[in-house]
């Protein structure tokens, strides 16, 4: 039986509340569902405005890259595509005329990425995406502030509990 019918048979029948070790799984679960339905979000808005060539990581990528120049290494450090292929998808973006990528001159090691005007464009596209959902939250899903407030507190302290995890090796 999975965690989650686990959790639903217990408070169907009132047995007892979940436990730490229920809830925790469940979070991670939830969490893992969350970021790839943000993907499968950003790719369909894309699709329905007729840009079909990228997928939703791809996008994301090029709204955390930003207007200026990035480092690469920061985009990794900051782990949001952790999981995923940088380096191919820099590539395919490359090839598909969405960004260009260049060796600074300074160490030759650092790549810097920036975005071409049809990268701009789709920047520009996700964040609207993201300026409209964020207005629609409260009337449709009634996600208010303080819930988003709650949750970002959470989110960090889980992120600086798993990086103590590896930081100090607990």
């Amino acid at each position: 039986m999975g965690v989650d019918m686990m959790i639903e048979a217990k408070s169907r029948d009132n047995v007892a509340e979940a436990t730490v070790g229920e809830t925790f799984l469940k979070s991670l679960t939830l969490l893992e569902q969350v970021h790839r339905r943000l993907h499968d979000v950003v790719k369909d808005d894309l699709e329905r405005s007729g840009e079909r060539s990228l997928t939703g990581v791809q996008a994301l990528l090029l709204y955390e890259i930003g207007d200026g120049e990035t480092p690469a290494s920061t985009l990794r450090a900051r782990g949001a595509f952790a999981g995923t292929s940088m380096s191919y998808n820099v590539k395919k973006l490359q090839e598909g005329g969405y960004l260009v990528q260049t060796r600074s001159d300074d160490d030759r090691r650092t790549v810097r990425l920036k975005l071409t005007p049809s990268g701009q464009d789709v920047r520009e596209r996700v964040a609207a995406l993201f300026e409209r959902q964020a207005n629609a939250l409260e009337p449709t899903a009634s996600v208010r502030p303080d819930d988003l407030d709650h949750f970002n507190r959470t989110a960090t302290r889980l992120e600086r509990f798993w990086s103590d995890q590896i930081r100090f090796r607990l």
